[in-house]
């Protein structure tokens, strides 16, 4: 496998274009690069449709002149002069605004790499043998299986930032993963979509994780088949970890960060301090990655991520800044500036973890009535937080038997979800290395059967 442009050699190109901003009237410069290579294997229709290798160097401009902002992007090192007078002239002919400015920095210590070298040993043959032996035992697990899409890649990058404020920092990591999207077909009876996969650092890590991905995706197929009509009726919904991570979390990120207050888009503005969720509720931003997925220890600017716990026993503890929110609000940065190098940096969480419970799943599962949300499909609005949208694959439960239902409305309200969370699994999983989340119970929310 190819290899990205080294840590020093980047983080050199990167205090070049620096250099070059500044020599083109800039007052402020900053340079974010990332560069990549990724090998692919992947599936269509039941099958291998094809393989790939890319490589990708970006180099992300950004540049402060007179209070107004300019920001270009190049992917060749030696358009990195021309892309700094772009940006300059962008910002000759941009507004000024008095929170503009790049943070003050320095040269951070040198962190080991989050790279496993077996990883980068693998071949695209090696690859595509993986992915193909993968294909053919997941298919083997049920007959009625046709997996529509998938894949499994392994990437290997380096990102560095270098500042006219003293900003210095490079990381270089490497992951693989894999997925597989498709659904159940039993003669005339089709199932529901289902999606799983995950994401490691560590080549031992691989086989056993889409193994165990791959057989929850087979369950999640095979059990929307049959599906029956429904029930309406108020009560229990619980959440399985993807469900938690794409639907509750999801939809609280979109008020948590310091943008969302600023703007007078936070119903939870005003409520630090207080409560907001479940005494069960514990959400913590992880800074620098989870234990088993290490993520580089500097965020989009350069600044140190920091562990950032967002609600503790249910009270809300505060909101993520960049250097941008944090200046507006007169605080500092938590290091939680997100992007790449194709775009400017914005306050956004990179690894999340929701704290275990006390509750085993199996208890967790054993409800008179309810319904278990595989995959919710809908609309929130994140100011008001109310929500509707349909269940897809979901379960009804009936004195803790599972029965698949046809497709059913789920409709209530985000931040009364969250405090009427009833119970927390002692069990959490860990989805794609950046999240850990544990499956959630949830009463009094609107169920309607089609």
């Amino acid at each position: 496998m190819s290899r990205p442009i080294d840590q020093d050699a980047l983080l050199s190109l990167c205090e070049q274009g620096v250099k070059a901003a500044l020599d083109a009237g800039a007052d402020e410069a900053e340079v974010f690069a990332t560069s990549h290579t990724e090998s692919e294997a992947s599936l269509e229709k039941n099958d291998l449709n094809q393989t790939s290798r890319v490589e990708e160097t970006t180099f992300g401009i950004r540049v402060i002149k007179g209070g107004a902002l300019g920001f270009c992007t190049s992917n060749q090192p030696e358009s990195l002069d021309a892309a700094a007078k772009e940006a300059v002239t962008l910002a000759s002919l941009s507004p000024a605004d008095e929170l503009n400015g790049l943070e003050e920095g320095s040269a951070l210590e040198r962190t080991a790499p989050a790279v496993d070298p077996a990883l980068l040993a693998m071949d695209v043959p090696e690859l595509t043998a993986m992915c193909m032996d993968l294909l053919e035992k997941t298919r083997a697990m049920d007959s009625r299986l046709t997996i529509d899409s998938g894949s499994i890649s392994i990437a290997h990058g380096t990102q560095a930032v270098a500042s006219s404020t003293g900003t210095r920092a490079a990381f270089e990591g490497a992951r693989a993963g894999g997925y597989l999207f498709g659904m159940c077909v039993d003669g005339d009876t089709v199932g529901s979509f289902a999606y799983d996969g995950d994401t490691v650092r560590e080549a031992a890590q691989l086989l056993p994780a889409l193994e165990k991905a791959f057989a929850r995706f087979v369950e999640k197929c095979a059990g929307a088949l049959g599906a029956q009509q429904g029930e309406s009726f108020r009560g229990t919904v619980i959440l399985p970890p993807d469900t938690v991570q794409e639907f509750l979390i999801g939809n609280l990120l979109g008020v948590l960060g310091a943008d969302s207050v600023r703007l007078g888009q936070c119903p939870l503005a005003d409520k630090v301090g207080k409560a907001v969720a479940s005494p069960l509720f514990n959400l913590v931003e992880e800074g620098p990655g989870l234990s088993s997925y290490r993520l580089a220890p500097f965020d989009r600017e350069g600044v140190l991520r920091q562990r950032t716990p967002l609600i503790s026993n249910g009270e809300l503890n505060g909101f993520l800044y960049d250097a941008y929110e944090a200046r507006a609000a007169g605080k500092a940065s938590t290091g939680h500036a997100s992007g790449g190098a194709a775009s400017m940096p914005s306050v956004g969480a990179s690894s999340l973890s929701l704290g275990a419970g006390t509750t085993p799943l199996d208890s967790l599962m054993q409800v008179d009535q309810g319904i278990y949300v595989t995959r919710f499909s809908g609309s929130t609005n994140a100011v008001t937080g109310d929500f509707s949208g349909v269940i897809k694959g979901g379960f009804l439960i009936k004195n803790g038997e599972r029965i698949p239902v046809d497709e059913t409305t789920m409709a209530g309200n985000l931040y009364d979800c969250l405090k009427n969370i009833s119970a927390v699994s002692q069990e959490r999983r860990v989805i794609n290395g950046s999240a850990a989340m544990p499956t959630v119970r949830i009463e009094d929310v609107s169920v309607t059967a089609g």
